[in-house]
């Protein structure tokens, strides 16, 4: 205990009586939630679950309990994120980490949890919660056999996060500069286009194609990331997100997000289109500049302007993804 921060933990209700030995003690707890000390408890638990002759009973971890008493859902949630954000002094906590709970991301979980691969056995994964991915395998992959399967079927690429996600979509709805600002404040720029007008609610949650639409646009993004990241020194962050802003931009009312889902990979054609692209969208980033950072100029809407409405060698005929 004297080593340990404890964790911190909220609840609806809480109840107290008396222990065996007559020292005051908790009955039991409605809706618990820990907010810190999440790596603590998950190390007891696979202790635990990984040789069950391991005695914990002589181990004490300090707590702290806050029950919630307000009525008001956004009350709530903002104020288990100020709980969150203070108990969590010796990690850095990111705005994504604060989102995780949103409705829109749960849907997506679930989603990720029961949609398949066209292969009827592969399955991606969201990373809702940071380091679900090895929980995940931990919990089910209880033999050696069991965790090269799950492997297999939920290899690493295919792993998804909450700013991997908010990245492959505002480059595809033609957003770079947000991008292009780094990935919490282009997560929280994604946020703010989720809500209502009132900024009470969330959109509509996503459906299953939806989700296999955004998946596609995942696919798209880092096909564009392998082929750029070995043709320039330099910016292949910058090249790639304006890159996919301009296929999309030239091409995203024709192409059918539904069979790069199917394919789960891009055409031919359509890398070759990236290639020859990539270089022109790289010379009108540094044109453009007129000798500023390419990395901070990259952040304006004045440069997607420029960029978006460049010249570009003609679209390749016969891309199989065109409608």
């Amino acid at each position: 205990m004297a080593y340990n921060n404890g964790i911190v933990v909220i609840a609806d209700e809480l109840r107290t009586g008396r222990t065996p030995d007559g020292a005051p003690g908790i009955i039991w707890l409605k809706g618990v939630q820990i907010v810190n000390g999440g790596q603590t408890t998950a190390s007891l638990y696979f202790a635990k679950k990984k040789d069950a002759g391991v005695d914990l009973r002589s181990v004490r971890v300090p707590a702290k309990i806050v029950v919630l008493r307000s009525k008001d859902p956004a009350n709530e949630e903002a104020l288990i994120s100020s709980i969150s954000r203070f108990a969590n002094s010796q990690n850095v906590v990111r705005q994504a980490d604060l989102s995780a709970n949103k409705p829109f991301h749960v849907a997506i979980e679930k989603l990720s949890i029961s949609t398949y691969c066209p292969d009827g056995i592969g399955k991606w994964f969201y990373e809702r919660a940071a380091g679900s991915y090895n929980v995940m395998l931990a919990r089910e992959g209880t033999t050696p056999a069991l965790r090269r399967k799950l492997q297999d079927s939920v290899p690493l690429s295919r792993k998804i996060n909450k700013t991997d996600l908010a990245k492959y979509i505002n480059a595809w709805d033609q957003k770079p500069h947000f991008v292009s600002l780094g990935s919490q404040k282009n997560f929280s720029e994604f946020m703010k286009g989720l809500e209502t007008d009132e900024g009470t609610a969330e959109v509509r949650l996503p459906d299953v194609a939806e989700y296999r639409r955004m998946i596609a646009k995942a696919i798209v993004f880092r096909a564009a990331q392998r082929l750029v990241r070995p043709m320039f020194p330099a910016f292949q962050a910058n090249v790639t997100t304006y890159l996919v802003s301009v296929l999309a931009n030239r091409l995203g009312s024709v192409l059918d997000l539904q069979r790069i889902w199917n394919q789960q990979d891009l055409s031919e054609r359509l890398r070759a289109q990236l290639v020859t692209w990539a270089p022109e969208v790289n010379e009108f980033l540094h044109r453009t500049s007129e000798g500023r950072m390419i990395s901070e100029w990259a952040k304006k809407p004045e440069c997607w302007e420029a960029v978006r409405d460049a010249t570009y060698s003609k679209t390749i005929p016969g891309i199989p993804e065109a409608r």
